[in-house]
């Protein structure tokens, strides 16, 4: 079974794939003057989304949000399983700057973003954490309403894990990230 970044990996490539083989209608421009609201829905499994605003034809400011619940069922002795559930809520601000206009049908952008959340742990613990994110990435307009895009680059995280008298701090910067989006544009 694929890897969650070997599916993004994949993505990625097709997506490439598809904007190096667009016909030459592909040159037509984006219809995403400044003004124009978009919302985002994460395509490889990460539990993100948002809205963003077209401030600049090379800048698009946006708020992202992420909210994923995972159920484990733990094995206990004598046979006996229990079902535990962590709940993580995050968000923060976002932003992409244009190497172009984004007027084209195949966009660049660098990526900067930041987002500040809590996980809720089984028992009484829980942790609190930080991301910072920076890298480059592509939207393609495959119709004028909608583009998928693609990131890769750095993240810089810091989670503080409290649970009764015991506080773990952990800091890890991981230098390869991937993300795949899918805007819709009203």
């Amino acid at each position: 079974m694929p890897t969650r970044r070997t599916r993004a990996l994949g993505a990625l490539t097709v997506l490439g794939a598809f904007a190096l083989l667009a016909p030459p209608s592909a040159s037509a421009q984006s219809p995403v003057p400044p003004g124009t609201l978009s919302m985002s829905f994460g395509l490889d499994g990460k539990p993100e989304a948002g809205i963003w605003f077209t401030a600049t034809n090379h800048t698009r400011i946006g708020l992202i949000g992420l909210f994923d619940r995972q159920t484990l069922t733990v094995d206990g002795p004598g046979g006996t399983s229990t079902s535990e559930t962590t709940m993580l809520y995050a968000g923060g601000p976002a932003l992409k700057w244009y190497l172009a206009t984004n007027q084209q049908r195949v966009a660049p952008y660098w990526y900067l973003a930041g987002t500040a959340g809590v996980k809720d742990l089984p028992g009484d613990a829980r942790t609190t954490r930080f991301t910072g994110d920076l890298g480059f990435g592509t939207d393609w307009f495959f119709i004028p309403q909608a583009s998928i895009g693609g990131t890769t680059g750095l993240s810089l995280g810091r989670e503080r894990t409290s649970g009764g008298d015991s506080t773990v701090t952990d800091t890890a910067i991981r230098s390869f990230t991937m993300g795949l989006k899918m805007h819709l544009y009203f």
